[in-house]
């Protein structure tokens, strides 16, 4: 008898600590997802901020009937960066020990998002591409199949927020979610490319004068839809 209540005791104190496990991965789980919540409102909340500061130049008093809107499809939005393209930029805002230079030849598949974000893909390739720092000789031969890869090419996407700066130039924050080498494929020396575009190359925005030439109207405003990026024009 005295076996058997030791067991039930055994048996309770191993399904007390089950429940005591369970109870906290549940609790970590809802702040996990209150967390998640959380971000999902604070992103909500900004979009229609947003779309409001929009609405509103529009009905502000005085404004009516003198202002405009142009709308930028996501086909007219790569037209636009066909026309600056191909853009060369020096290995060296890459990495200070890379020679040669990097030449954007091409952006495509702009699709629009939430909260004034776009992505895009990227294609670029180097030119004259050298690595002029020393290298162990166990591995000068991966760096010469990393400097011949991203001479064949690399594919880069991009996710963009726009925004509106105080001078009325379209604002572009890039962050650079995956590169791809065309040839040579490393995922370790992707990685690298990646970290190097996002700390050095985008670390600070790009700036767009969308002033319209020949006209007195300035950009006041813009919104992203899901269609299209309208541009606010007013005196």
């Amino acid at each position: 008898m005295r076996a058997l209540w030791l067991a039930l005791l055994g048996v309770f104190a191993v399904a007390g600590a089950g429940c005591g496990t369970s109870a906290a991965a549940r609790l970590r789980s809802a702040e996990r997802d209150n967390q998640r919540l959380t971000q999902e409102q604070q992103d909500l909340d900004r979009a229609l901020q947003s779309v409001s500061r929009y609405t509103e130049g529009l009905r502000a008093p005085g404004k009516a009937g003198r202002s405009f809107s142009m709308y930028y499809s996501p086909a007219a939005l790569e037209q636009l960066a066909a026309q600056l393209l191909p853009m060369r930029m020096a290995a060296r805002n890459f990495d200070q020990k890379l020679q040669g230079d990097v030449i954007i030849e091409r952006i495509s598949e702009v699709r629009f998002g939430p909260l004034n974000t776009l992505t895009c893909r990227a294609e670029l390739r180097g030119e004259n591409i050298r690595y002029t720092g020393s290298v162990p000789k166990a591995y000068q031969a991966e760096v010469r199949k990393f400097t011949s890869g991203v001479a064949s090419g690399v594919v880069a996407d991009f996710v963009v927020e726009l925004s509106m700066s105080g001078d009325n130039a379209l604002v572009a924050r890039a962050h650079a979610s995956r590169t791809k080498l065309k040839s040579n494929s490393n995922s370790q020396a992707e990685g690298m490319l990646r970290n190097a575009m996002n700390e050095r190359v985008l670390r600070l925005p790009f700036a767009f004068d969308l002033t319209l030439p020949g006209s007195g109207a300035v950009p006041r405003g813009m919104v992203l839809t899901a269609n299209h990026l309208v541009v606010t024009y007013a005196p």
